[in-house]
């Protein structure tokens, strides 16, 4: 398996931590078998070469990582989401912030411009109840390919001589963005967010479409 043992580890940490949590009591793994041993070190070079030794987290993973975060720090209460909160799930999740300074008389950082090119996950992540509940079912079918006009990564089968490794490899998604979800944030009736999130999920709207539907 590539990638495996640090990948465990990591998986078994987050159960220990969020005990309440399901979503961390299993993994998703792909696993190679009757490779030789030149077979298999070229699998794993090309798989570290493809990621640059290191697997960097999707957009739906750092979603899901600060919407953890802020049920287990927060009670999931925007309202006790404080900057230092802020500033330690940009750090866990990869983002860099810039400290910026007030202008007039040098008193601390302005707290309102850090997390400006987060603050579209932060607001997607805080979210609580049903909408999160569809949010959530929503990122699983994206993951499972199961979006209305969801594009994928077309998977090469690996070659090694005149053989073929894994010739029936599943088609991976690509990374979501935060694009289609910005629309979201400016609908303040939770009824017309969960009847377009609902959609989305019995198949009738694409990411674009429910975009639109915000908009409207």
């Amino acid at each position: 398996m590539l990638g495996g043992n640090h990948s465990v580890e990591a998986q078994r940490q987050l159960m220990e931590e969020y005990p309440n949590n399901p979503r961390f009591e299993t993994m998703k793994c792909i696993i190679y078998v009757g490779l030789s041993d030149t077979e298999a070190k070229l699998v794993a070079w090309d798989h570290n070469s493809d990621n640059e030794y290191r697997m960097s987290m999707t957009f739906i993973q750092r979603v899901r990582f600060i919407h953890s975060e802020f049920e287990e720090k927060c009670g999931g209460d925007k309202t006790k989401v404080t900057a230092d909160f802020r500033k330690e799930c940009c750090m866990e999740i990869g983002y860099q912030i810039e400290e910026k300074t007030i202008s007039k008389g040098g008193k601390g950082s302005k707290n309102s411009d850090l997390f400006r090119g987060v603050d579209n996950i932060f607001q997607l992540a805080f979210r609580t109840g049903d909408v999160w509940r569809l949010i959530d079912e929503i990122f699983s079918m994206w993951e499972d390919i199961a979006i209305k006009n969801q594009k994928v990564k077309k998977s090469k089968p690996f070659i090694c001589g005149n053989s073929k490794l894994a010739p029936e490899m599943k088609h991976l998604p690509d990374d979501m963005t935060i694009t289609p979800w910005r629309a979201m944030q400016g609908v303040k009736d939770e009824k017309i967010v969960k009847t377009i999130l609902s959609r989305v999920r019995s198949g009738e709207l694409s990411l674009e479409e429910m975009s639109e539907e915000f908009q409207k």
